[in-house]
């Protein structure tokens, strides 16, 4: 079966109505993907709906025939991700995956044994880059959610914004196991925050105010995983627990 590219519009999308591509959509569509006249997309709307649509004109600018009706896309999962900060390119990836698991918001922080930390236009820059990331992530998934991207914050900030019973740290000094959490009331809150260090982790005295503040601190195996390899069994493991790896019904928008 022949993949179905997706497009994030920005404007509104009418029932049968002919669209116009952006430049570089229509560049994308023609001259990388190379589809033809006939050929059937798919265009993800402001909504989160997934619309069916036909290639009409190649271009440039590429024209798209819209269908009838559209189908709601994959609704976000009730996760957050708080991580410390890591190498740009290790975080690219981790948001890559985490856009495609349907994460509701990844959320950058930094900590005590965090050794360097980018100047706010560099930062600014690294965002930017790490939204046009979650987009392509969006598309390749099918997703209509975008995952929100935010930081920098500090550990103390992170602490301090996840409510009561929602936040769990993962970290080697931790009593259970993120499996057994889940299984408890942990499992059945609206929202599960995962916290995950950078690679040197935390130190004594954050795991501490985490504890105090309500924050648990699990554990997910013996091995010492890198971050992204952390966050990501971090968030297979709860994405599992709360059902989010069920296979949804598609509905009509």
């Amino acid at each position: 079966m022949k993949h179905v590219f997706r497009y994030v519009v920005r404007e509104p999308v009418e029932p049968g109505s002919r669209l116009v591509l952006s430049a570089a959509d229509s560049h994308h569509l023609m001259r990388v993907v190379r589809r033809a006249a006939g050929e059937q997309i798919e265009l993800i709307d402001a909504r989160g709906r997934l619309w069916p649509a036909t290639v009409i004109e190649v271009g440039p600018p590429a024209a798209v025939l819209v269908a009838d009706e559209a189908h709601a896309g994959l609704p976000p999962a009730p996760v957050v991700l708080y991580q410390g900060l890591a190498e740009w390119g290790r975080l690219d990836m981790l948001t890559e995956k985490a856009a495609e698991l349907g994460v509701a918001e990844v959320v950058i922080f930094v900590s005590e044994r965090v050794r360097r930390v980018p100047e706010p236009d560099a930062w600014r820059r690294r965002r930017e880059r790490m939204a046009r990331v979650v987009e392509s992530a969006a598309r390749q998934a099918g997703r209509g959610h975008l995952t929100r991207v935010r930081g920098l914050l500090s550990l103390d900030a992170v602490i301090g914004e996840i409510p009561p019973g929602e936040g769990v740290l993962l970290d080697g000094r931790g009593e259970l196991s993120l499996t057994e959490l889940l299984a408890g009331p942990a499992g059945m809150v609206e929202t599960v925050r995962l916290v995950v260090g950078p690679d040197t982790g935390f130190s004594d005295a954050e795991v501490r105010r985490a504890r105090e503040a309500g924050v648990p601190a699990c554990v997910i195996g013996p091995a010492t995983l890198r971050a992204e390899t952390a966050a990501l069994v971090g968030l297979s493991v709860v994405l599992e627990a709360i059902g989010a790896l069920d296979t949804p019904r598609r509905v009509i928008a």
